[in-house]
């Protein structure tokens, strides 16, 4: 939720995103604001939101899919309440979503066709969420591949690209640290090289395709493009506590006037921006 504060701060310098990128959750703020066009309408849904309502609207049956929760129901709510049916050819801001392959593991960036799939596609954690077909592929959250999806932004010269880091921080995670310590174990190698192999062709193949998937990107680092910025936020707050929404979006705008009191926009007004939220 720190990026509602970071885009409001932009909209506030006259810096108006050019493009937005999102995976995970990033990709539910994005594309309200890609929606929009406007942060302080977006800060208005998200602290109206109750958390308790997306989970009494959203939750629908999903082992028969290979997760607890199947996720049509949360699609067709958004869709319905936030959305209002638009495809990625109705946003005032343009936005690509970062996804990934079930089956082949690499990351497919969804442009086109109706918002409240993709963006479904891009928050479906395995075992949590239902894969989603798509074209003749099967989809789950872009952040495995790339926790922050800069791949989404166009490049070219004159773009300022920034990436907003508002999760876990992998460097202090004792979870983290964990897991990566199961993947460099003998059995943690031959887990994730079995399920390398596996065709996520029914429940029990996409959940141990997807737990693969999952696993083995705690043992990859944050990449950031030379071209690109990071901003970090403090302190990371998770997507489900909306209670803590003023917080998050304060911590989110007081990181982002710090950067641009940095010099963040020296460079020439009209250099477009293109922002990634993870």
């Amino acid at each position: 939720m720190v990026h509602v504060g970071v885009l409001k701060a932009l909209d506030d310098s006259g810096t108006h995103p050019t493009m937005l990128g999102g995976t995970s959750f990033g990709a539910v703020i994005a594309a309200l604001y890609a929606l929009c066009g406007n942060a302080y309408e977006l800060e208005h849904v998200v602290r109206t939101q109750d958390i308790g309502e997306v989970w009494r609207q959203g939750i629908d049956f999903g082992l028969h899919r290979g997760a607890v929760v199947h996720g049509k129901r949360l699609r067709d709510w958004l869709d319905r309440k936030f959305f209002f049916g638009a495809a990625f050819e109705d946003l005032r801001v343009p936005l690509a979503v970062a996804t990934t392959d079930l089956t082949t593991g690499e990351l497919v960036i969804v442009d086109s066709g109706p918002l409240a799939d993709a963006v479904r596609a891009s928050c479906a954690l395995p075992g949590l969420f239902a894969p989603v077909p798509w074209r003749d592929r099967w989809l789950i959250d872009g952040g495995f591949v790339e926790p922050l999806p800069f791949s989404t932004l166009a490049g070219g010269d004159g773009v300022r690209k920034l990436g907003v880091h508002a999760g876990v921080d992998v460097r202090s995670s004792r979870a983290v640290r964990a897991i990566r310590a199961f993947n460099a174990t003998p059995y943690g190698r031959a887990f994730l090289a079995r399920g390398e192999r596996v065709t996520p062709r029914g429940p029990l193949g996409q959940i141990y395709r997807g737990l693969t998937i999952s696993l083995g990107s705690y043992s990859r680092g944050l990449r950031v493009p030379d071209d690109a910025t990071l901003l970090r936020v403090e302190p990371s707050i998770s997507w489900w506590d909306f209670h803590k929404s003023p917080g998050a979006i304060l911590a989110g705008e007081r990181a982002m006037r710090e950067l641009l009191g940095s010099g963040f926009l020296s460079e020439p007004a009209s250099k477009p921006t293109a922002v990634a939220l993870p």
